[in-house]
């Protein structure tokens, strides 16, 4: 028997497992309770199907077939009248089918569809946001592979202002809770102007800022993500320059710390080589471009990322040895690996000598 290797079990999935892992049932039905935030309607109490349905703006009768569904597979629970949980004897009550007049409870699972849950499994979740692009993107797998390309481009510039919103308000709760860790992995105090490019809405550099309060900062990113950043930072109360515009038509500012974070994986890799080669140009002697992505030292992860990128028709994940040849042909060598309690390694790169 082959021994486990980077989480993953020591046989190779038998039928039933196969099953279990192609089931789009579950998924789905997961997404569509996210979408109508069924878990933020009941967190008040229990609701029959039709109250549910009626707060969540759906059909009484075909919302009761979904949650049956979820509770049979234990993510919500069926409730007496009293709203107190029945375990096994709610379950039967629902098999037998008593349709819009089956109460529901929000149940100990779905605490993590809440919209204020840890994580906010819900918003990625959300199939009319960002989460719900990038989900639907798999459907068109087989072509993708077939033709080596999606038919339509899914990056931030090819989205309505509703989906570039919602791609600004995740990243931005990643960064939210990966920024600090980032901020305290190494002295940025030895930086006197960092520049975040591709940003979003300002997350990381707040994060920066909230620690290292003298710090000159600015914020690169598309002109859509402009006004909701310069109002992030107002909110905070720290001073940032916001340039709107593409990273490939500006000059970018002179700075001894540019920040690419999960930026380079959109690129393929021209494109890539060409915005390590401009912070590689705007750089003040002895100054740092670093890199947060996706680590090539967690299998799973990297390539349910790449297949992600293929998806969506923009870019790749990099291993290291293919960052350090992509940063080597714009100029930059590696000097350091920094990697912080949360979220991605930052590698460090600076101009060769």
């Amino acid at each position: 028997m082959t021994q486990p290797k980077d989480g993953q079990s020591s046989r190779p999935p038998g039928p039933a497992e196969l099953a279990a892992m192609s089931d789009l049932i579950m998924p789905m039905a997961i997404r569509v309770a996210a979408t109508l935030r069924l878990a933020d309607h009941l967190a008040a109490g229990t609701l029959t199907a039709k109250a549910l349905a009626d707060k969540a703006a759906a059909d009484p009768h075909a919302l009761a077939r979904l949650m049956n569904y979820l509770v049979a597979r234990g993510l919500f629970e069926a409730a007496s009248d009293e709203g107190r949980g029945e375990g096994a004897r709610g379950q039967a009550s629902v098999a037998r089918g008593e349709g819009a007049q089956t109460r529901f409870a929000l149940g100990e699972a779905a605490r993590w569809l809440l919209d204020d849950a840890p994580g906010s499994a819900r918003r990625w979740l959300d199939l009319d946001g960002f989460g719900g692009h990038m989900d639907r993107a798999f459907f068109g797998l087989l072509g993708t592979v077939r033709a080596g390309g999606p038919v339509a481009v899914g990056n931030k510039t090819s989205l309505s202002p509703e989906a570039a919103a919602s791609y600004d308000e995740l990243m931005g709760v990643r960064a939210d809770q990966e920024g600090p860790a980032l901020a305290n992995a190494l002295d940025w105090g030895r930086f006197g102007q960092v520049v975040d490019i591709g940003g979003g809405t300002g997350a990381q550099l707040i994060a920066l800022l909230n620690v290292y309060p003298d710090l000159k900062a600015t914020l690169v990113e598309l002109p859509a993500s402009v006004t909701a950043a310069e109002e992030r930072f107002r909110d905070a109360n720290l001073k940032c320059d916001v340039i709107g515009g593409n990273l490939f038509e500006l000059e970018l500012p002179r700075a001894d710390a540019f920040i690419l974070r999960y930026l380079l994986h959109s690129f393929e890799d021209e494109q890539a080589i060409d915005a390590l080669r401009r912070c590689e140009q705007a750089l003040v002697p002895g100054g740092s471009v670093f890199v947060l992505e996706a680590s090539d030292t967690v299998p799973a992860v990297f390539h349910s990322m790449d297949l992600l990128m293929l998806v969506l028709g923009h870019g790749r994940e990099r291993t290291l040895a293919e960052y350090d040849a992509a940063a080597a042909a714009a100029g930059l060598t590696r000097t350091a690996i920094h990697v912080p309690a949360a979220g991605p390694r930052a590698v460090e790169y600076q101009r060769l000598c």
